[in-house]
């Protein structure tokens, strides 16, 4: 397992294609921040539309654009009339048996068609955190051949609602995160933070020790043999890549991982601190409430077990 693979599952990633859309213009969609735990994303099947974002320069869609925002910030779909396009009517909205279908097009072929949908993850994720404001990939681009069979699918069953459609466009859309975010990174020529330690194959190891041992009493001079690096070189590539110290990025691990015992196992708080690294539960606790802003066992509650 690589540690982007990590990562995401320690996120618990799950997706949902919420809505197809068929829309023309004049019209603006107004979208309020999404609640805290919840990213939003819009893929353009065709046609086209601007992303407005307040102190934010306009982003142009067009077929073939997949905007994702990480952390659900505020935002207004712009849709411009399309000359010889459809007439705009009353907005109608119907569930197709697999996805709701909103349209104000009367039947007439629409100003722009979107699939619109939401990933759901883990509160204080490590890798949403270090994502930026905006995700955009196009799977137009020819080097990006794979995100496009996967759109196609999720067109066809959100069209077609055959038997089971909804379990399947559930699972793609859960898919299509990983599949957005490698499509990004692809095309970064650089990355800072926990990305760019990631892209570096040394530096990388070391966050993957990280997360697969995370109760091990980590030094520096640990984590840099980890990265076949000595600790200078070591602390020469981390800092030219990140903001944060090689322990600082530890703590932040240690605590995610914390986070997903409490949520799903019937592990005392003693224990999860054992298992991550942390010989007093007091201080865990202390780090924990930190980062989370309660203490582990009012987390723990608030997420579903008791």
């Amino acid at each position: 397992m690589d540690a982007l693979d990590k990562l995401i599952q320690l996120a618990h990633l799950s997706g949902a294609l919420d809505l197809r859309c068929l829309l023309s213009g004049p019209l603006e969609l107004d979208h309020a921040p999404a609640p805290a735990g919840e990213a939003v994303y819009h893929v353009v099947l065709d046609g086209a539309c601007t992303v407005l974002r307040k102190g934010h320069a306009p982003l142009e869609l067009r077929a073939g654009d997949i905007f994702f925002l990480p952390r659900g910030d505020a935002h207004v779909l712009s849709i411009q009339p399309r000359e010889n396009g459809a007439a705009k009517t009353e907005m109608n909205v119907r569930h197709n048996g697999a996805v709701t279908v909103e349209s104000n097009c009367g039947g007439q072929p629409p100003g722009v068609d979107l699939l619109c949908g939401r990933f759901l993850y883990a509160p204080r994720a490590l890798l949403i955190d270090v994502l930026p404001d905006v995700v955009h990939v196009s799977f137009a681009n020819a080097s990006e051949t794979y995100l496009a069979p996967l759109v196609q699918t999720m067109r066809r069953e959100a069209e077609e609602a055959q038997l089971g459609a909804p379990s399947i466009v559930t699972a793609l859309s859960t898919a299509l995160f990983t599949m957005v975010l490698r499509a990004w990174l692809d095309g970064q020529p650089s990355l800072a933070g926990v990305l760019g330690l990631l892209a570096n194959r040394r530096l990388g190891a070391s966050i993957i020790a990280m997360l697969e041992r995370p109760a091990e009493p980590w030094t520096l001079e640990m984590l840099a043999k980890e990265a076949a690096m000595s600790r200078a070189t070591f602390m020469r590539a981390f800092s030219a890549r990140s903001d944060s110290s090689p322990l600082a990025l530890l703590s932040h691990v240690r605590m995610q991982l914390a986070s997903t015992m409490l949520t799903h196992t019937k592990k005392s708080i003693a224990d999860v601190a054992a298992d991550v690294g942390y010989q007093s539960e007091a201080a865990f606790s202390k780090r924990f409430k930190e980062l989370y802003g309660v203490a582990p066992g009012r987390f723990r509650a608030a997420n579903g077990l008791g």
